[in-house]
Formats: C-alpha cells, sequence, structure tokens
C-alpha cells in the first residue's frame, strides 16, 4: 500500500537493535552541549540588560556580578534534587504534579512550553544580531529573514534525531568556549590591579547615592536589574527535563551535566557584568553591548604588525551568535518533551505523545517551530521586545519546584537523614526564585509581560478543558468495557487452536486491547458475515510514545501488554467454535504500523475483509474532536480501497473512546499455534 506522505528525513531508528538506547542516549557532554547551551548563550542578553537598567549607577554591576553566580548556583543544588527524584525526566512539570498537585503540574508545564517558545524565538534573534554586529551594517535590516530561515533550519534538523542535531552543533560549542575563555579571561587579567579602584569606586557610590536616594531606591534598583536579567537563568531547567535522554546511571550524569551547566554559566555572565563596568562598555545603533566589549578588551591586540583583534572579535560574535543558534535549537527539543509529557496525562492531544520514526516528537517540534516564528515575525525580531515578554514563565515552574521540593522533604523528614540540609537547599531556592519571580511580574506587566501571562492562562484554561474531555470519553469508556464484557465468561480459557483456511474469506480487525469497541465490532461483523468468513485475525500495533520510550524493558512490556491483549481476543472466538490467529508489529507511526499489519494479513489470507471499530459521540462535530482523536482508521480504508480490499468502519454509539495502550518499529509476530489448512486437507474437509 502507498505510505503516508510525509518528507522521510533520515533513516528510520530501529527499535529491535539491542543498543538503541545506548546510542540515542546523551553523556554529560553532549547533554551539556545540547541542554546548556540555552543557559550559556542567554550570557549575550541576560547582562546587557542588567547593565541598561543600571545606567548611572554602574558601579552596583560588582554586586550583581557576585549575585547572579549564587543564584545559578542555588537553584542548579535544587535541580540536582529534582534530577535525583526523577530520573526519568520530565523536571518542573513532574515535580509540581507528583510533589504538589496535578493543577500545579498543570500550570508548570504549560509555563514552560510558552517559555520554550520564546526562548527559540529570543535566542534567534539575538544570535542574528550578534552575527550582523560584525558585518557591514545594511545587513541590519534583513535579520528578519535570517531569523525565519535559521528556524526554519533547525526544525528540519531536529526532525532528523535530537543526538545526530547536537553533534553537528558541537564545534560552535567548542568554538563559543574557547573564545571567550581567551577574551574574557584576558580582560580580567589585564585589569587585575585596577581591582581596588573598582572596590573604591564601589564604596563611593554606595556611600553617595545612599544619601541623595536612599537605601529603598538602591535595593530596588538592584532587584529590578535581577529581573531584567533573568533570562540568564532560563536553561536551567531543560537539564532536569531532559535527563531521560541521558546515559546511565542518568542521575549520575544529569547532576555532572548540572554542575557543568552552572559553573560556565556562572563564570561566564559573572565576568561579563564585571568587564562591562571596567571597560565602561557602551554600544552604537546596530552593535549589542557584548560586541562593543569585546572590541575594547582586543583593540590593541597585535602581532607581527597585524591587528588580530578585530578577527578574534569577530569569531567571538560568530561563535556567539552560532551557540545562540543552539539555544532555539534546545527550546525545540525541550518543548516537545514537556508537552509530550503533559499528552501522557491528557491535558494536551494525545498525537503530542507520539514519536516519529527518527524518534522525535515530531509534531511538538513543528508546532513549537512555527509558533516562534510567527512571533518573531510579529514582534519585527527586535531582540529588547522579546526579553520584555522572557523570563517570567521559568519562574514561575522554578517557584512551584522549590515549592514542592519543600514540602517532600518536609513529608520525608522522618525517612531521610539528611532531610534537613536538602530541605533548606530548596527553602533558600524558593524564596529566590518566588521572590525574583514577585518583582520581574511587577517590573515587565505594564511593558508585555501581560501578555505572557494572557497567553500562559489561555493555554492553562484550553488544557483544562481538553483534560475534562478526555475524563468524560474515558468515563463512558469504562461504561461500554463493563457492559460488553459481560459477554465474556469469567475464566476465559484459550481452547486447542482451530485450523484456518487460508483460501477462505477471512474477517480481519483492527483493534488495540481487548476492550468494549473490539468486542462490539467483533460481535457486529459476526452477525453480519459470520456466514460467510471461516477465519478471525485480529491485528495490534502497539505504539511508542514520548511516555513510553523509556528503555529497552518498556518496549518488552509493551510487547507482552500486546500479546496478551491478542491471545484474549483468539480465546474468546475459539471458545465461541470461530477460528481465529493475530498478527502484531511495534513502531512509532501508526498509519505504517497498521499498513504494515495489513499487507500480513493479506499475504496470509487473501480473501481478507477488513474491520476497524469507531466511536461515535454527540461532541464528534466539535471543532477539538479531529485534533483530540486520530482518525486514522478512514485513512486505511482509503488506501485498503485503493489495492481492492473492502473496510467497514463499524460505528458505536458511546460518548467515549477506549484507553490507548502504549504506544515503538518491530518485526511482524504472530502466535506460536498458529493452524493454516492445507490445500488437500481443506478438499477433505469440504
Amino acid at each position: 500500500m502507498r505510505r503516508p506522505f510525509f518528507p522521510r528525513i533520515g533513516r528510520a531508528v530501529d527499535v529491535f537493535n539491542p543498543k538503541l538506547f545506548e546510542k540515542l542516549s546523551l553523556a554529560a557532554f553532549l547533554a551539556w552541549v545540547g541542554l546548556g547551551s540555552d543557559a550559556l548563550s542567554s550570557s549575550a542578553y541576560g547582562p546587557p540588560e542588567i547593565y541598561y537598567t543600571l545606567q548611572g549607577h554602574e558601579y552596583l554591576s560588582t554586586f550583581l556580578a557576585i549575585g547572579i553566580p549564587l543564584t545559578v548556583f542555588v537553584i542548579s543544588a535544587g535541580y540536582k534534587q529534582v534530577i535525583a527524584l526523577f530520573p526519568e525526566g520530565g523536571g518542573g512539570y513532574h515535580t509540581a504534579t507528583t510533589l504538589l498537585s496535578p493543577l500545579a503540574g498543570l500550570v508548570s508545564g504549560s509555563a514552560l512550553i510558552i517559555d520554550y517558545i520564546l526562548t527559540a524565538a529570543v535566542s534567534v534573534a539575538s544570535g542574528t544580531e550578534a552575527i550582523l554586529s560584525a558585518l557591514p551594517p545594511q545587513w541590519y535590516d534583513q535579520r528578519i529573514l535570517f531569523d525565519v530561515a535559521i528556524l526554519l533550519f533547525l526544525v528540519l534538523l531536529n526532525l532528523r534525531g535530537m543526538k545526530e542535531s547536537i553533534k553537528i552543533l558541537l564545534p560552535i560549542f567548542m568554538a563559543f568556549l574557547l573564545t571567550h575563555i581567551l577574551v574574557l579571561g584576558w580582560g580580567l587579567l589585564s585589569h587585575i590591579s585596577s581591582f581596588p579602584a573598582i572596590s573604591r569606586d564601589t564604596v563611593h557610590g554606595i556611600q553617595h547615592d545612599s544619601l541623595r536616594f536612599g537605601w529603598l531606591f538602591m535595593a530596588a534598583l538592584v532587584l529590578k536589574a535581577f529581573s531584567m536579567g533573568g533570562g540568564t537563568y532560563t536553561g536551567l531547567e531543560a537539564v532536569a527535563n531532559g535527563v531521560h535522554i541521558m546515559r546511565e546511571p542518568r542521575i549520575q550524569t544529569g547532576q555532572r551535566t548540572m554542575t557543568l551547566l552552572a559553573t560556565s554559566l556562572s563564570l561566564v555572565a559573572g565576568s561579563l557584568i564585571f568587564l562591562y563596568l571596567i571597560y565602561h562598555a557602551h554600544a552604537h545603533a546596530g552593535q549589542t553591548l557584548n560586541a562593543a566589549l569585546y572590541a575594547r578588551i582586543t583593540e590593541n591586540w597585535q602581532w607581527t604588525g597585524v591587528q588580530w583583534g578585530s578577527y578574534v572579535t569577530f569569531v567571538t560574535l560568530l561563535s556567539e551568535g552560532l551557540l545562540l543558534f543552539i539555544a532555539a535549537n534546545t527550546g525545540i527539543i525541550t518543548a516537545p518533551i514537556v508537552m509530550a509529557n503533559m499528552a501522557v496525562d491528557r491535558w494536551l492531544p494525545e498525537r503530542f505523545s507520539y514519536l516519529s520514526e527518527r524518534f522525535v516528537s515530531r509534531n511538538g517540534i513543528l508546532l513549537i517551530g512555527s509558533s516562534a516564528i510567527v512571533l518573531l515575525l510579529a514582534t519585527g525580531g527586535h531582540v529588547r521586545t522579546l526579553v520584555l515578554l522572557y523570563s517570567i514563565n521559568v519562574f514561575i515552574t522554578f517557584t512551584l519546584t522549590m515549592a514542592g521540593l519543600c514540602r517532600h522533604w518536609l513529608q520525608q523528614r522522618h525517612q531521610e537523614s539528611l532531610w534537613l540540609w536538602r530541605f533548606l537547599t530548596s527553602a533558600i531556592g524558593l524564596v529566590v526564585t518566588g521572590g525574583i519571580l514577585v518583582i520581574t511580574v511587577l517590573e515587565k506587566f505594564d511593558a508585555g509581560g501581560w501578555f505572557t501571562l494572557l497567553v500562559t492562562s489561555a493555554l492553562i484554561a484550553l488544557s483544562y478543558l481538553i483534560y475534562q474531555h478526555y475524563r468524560s470519553l474515558n468515563k463512558r469508556t469504562k461504561e461500554l468495557d463493563e457492559t460488553m464484557l459481560d459477554v465474556v465468561p469469567e475464566n476465559l480459557e484459550p481452547g486447542p487452536a482451530l485450523p484456518l483456511d487460508p483460501r477462505g474469506s477471512t474477517a480481519v480487525f483492527f483493534v488495540s486491547r481487548f476492550d468494549g469497541l473490539g468486542l462490539h465490532t467483533l460481535l457486529t461483523a459476526h452477525r453480519m458475515v459470520g456466514g460467510l468468513v471461516k477465519n478471525y485475525v485480529f491485528l495490534l500495533a502497539g505504539i511508542v510514545g514520548q511516555g513510553e520510550f523509556k528503555g529497552i524493558k518498556a518496549i518488552e512490556d509493551l510487547k507482552i501488554y500486546t500479546e496478551t491483549e491478542a491471545n484474549q481476543y483468539v480465546a474468546f472466538c475459539r471458545a465461541q467454535g470461530m477460528p481465529a490467529t493475530w498478527f502484531a508489529t511495534y513502531s512509532t507511526d501508526r498509519i505504517q504500523a497498521m499498513e504494515e499489519l495489513a499487507n500480513v494479513a493479506i499475504r496470509y489470507f487473501p480473501q481478507s475483509i477488513f474491520f476497524a471499530g469507531r466511536v461515535i459521540d454527540a461532541d464528534q462535530s466539535g471543532p477539538l474532536w479531529g485534533i483530540l482523536h486520530d482518525e486514522v482508521s478512514f485513512i486505511i480504508q482509503d488506501r485498503l480501497q485503493h489495492e481492492g480490499f473492502s473496510m467497514m468502519i463499524v460505528p458505536v454509539h458511546v460518548c467515549g473512546v477506549p484507553s490507548r495502550p502504549p504506544q515503538i518499529a518491530l518485526p511482524i509476530s504472530m502466535p506460536d499455534d498458529m493452524v493454516l489448512v492445507q490445500p488437500d486437507q481443506d478438499k477433505t474437509r469440504k
């Protein structure tokens, strides 16, 4: 049969490869590159916003150059606890859901999704500005075209698979580290003798401004600068979200990655803020503050009569801009993971939990990428506008995460000997993140923060409606199951294998599990064609989604589950004197799996008639139905008809849909006792 139309990007992953999870998992260094670049690259727009806020009181940069690293380590200490508690991943979403409540998890997850869309947009816009700072000014007017082109490239890159995208971007990450160590290290070391003078100027500035403006004004200014630079911390969540893709032992790998991230971010961000003060950095039109700083640091770099400073500045800005593109890539990688986890819990349409043949959440990648493009077009790609919308949401997640940890360690105080130390770490994190959240909302609300909160609230409301829809349908599904399963004997035994006639008419059923919908379809078909068919065949596709992609054991559990459900259908048919068998396959693509199963059924039983059940619901015509529920039966029906085979979709007038089993590509499997009648035996029997 024809395959579904979607461009195949790279080779499909073989899920039967015993080394699959080792090949797809990330060591600490690669995880630092792939998931830590968001935080590290925020040095391009976080520290500059801090310095701009302090205009006229730049001496306060000294305190923020110390405070930013301390805050980073406080938050990372909390997230190391999250990694230890939730090594299967999920980060702030799972933490809030498990340790606080499902509604808290909904708020945390929704905030993260919007934050990652903003991460992709602001990182691409900032990266473009960084690179254009080193190019002729006339290029700057075309920045929005560069922004859109880069986002489209990243989306296509991630459709190939996450580990491949990280390896491609690895040289950029290393170039960023080397150039910034060189430039920032030289800037600090060459001005060590100026540190005492800077200290005296700081003390003098405090004394002067405290008398003129008061201590309250100075504290408010420092807190405002903290909030405006809140984007510096946003990437810390990504490591905890993606810990399930890290190499075993996951906890140690995740915590090692978090240490690498916190250390590198603290050094780069703290150094930049301090160097702005040392060099009195000032950017002109079409130039970023970091570009102005790098030019000042390297302006006297000469060797053999050649001015090398301009070349070093260009390479440094290029690596910074490209690292920002990696950060956008992180948002495109991580947001679908959050969406998939929420889809497993039914807050989002279940299709967001599906994995493509490259084991990435294709639907989530496409949605996040397109949303970031829309945001860039709406804001004209202006970084300062995007930064105003940024960083509120991640502190919502930070605060809920720290609150959940505090509650957890209080509950574990009688079981954990180190509970007090862990509780104090979480409590400090709660105070820091909660305080920054309040200040950030107050400072950014009128300037555009209201829009971020509005969109986040809308997503929360929509997710809640989706959850209620699934909950209502699942309730009706249970009623259908209870009604239909009454026809099944309590002690259902498989009975002896009945011979199958490969030349006879065969009723073939697409089913997902042994439930009311499948039984209703079977009994309806039996009433219609029972006197004509000689075989009953059941096709089951186990589909691997994000919620099930936890390791090789999950694949084995899925296989056992699927075959158990299939054997129940066969046992039921044999108890009624109906020859039956089953075929099963496992894939990340439901349509492809169903097509493969249909081809196998046709190969064994050429006279096949296909059946599938479909729930008919009063709300079916609503605008959300097509988004919330797969209608793959119609696609398969159309393709079978083009091949000359009949397929009937049996309506089930019940307001509900069967719960979907876990969703992975394995070879076709079949029962060991399938008996096919040979032609001569068939003639004798007739």
